[in-house]
């Protein structure tokens, strides 16, 4: 769930930057271009801060057995 909320905030991130494009207000595109930086910013701490340890590295994902599954 909470990394969902990070997937949440880049996608409103992405519809500011298109209406910006679209827009012909420049004030309102401005606008729009600050708000869409702001939400990636805040999904970025939003993931580093429910981040996995070291989930960078592949080899530390973890491997799901089906007796994982029986459990």
């Amino acid at each position: 769930m909470p990394l969902a909320l990070a997937e949440y905030l880049r996608h409103l991130a992405t519809r500011c930057s298109r209406m910006s494009r679209d827009c012909n207000d420049p004030v309102i595109s401005k606008e729009l271009v600050i708000i869409s930086v702001e939400l990636v910013e805040k999904a970025e701490a939003f993931e580093a801060e429910n981040a996995i340890p070291h989930a960078e590295d592949p080899r530390a994902a973890e491997i799901t057995t089906r007796e994982d599954d029986e459990k």
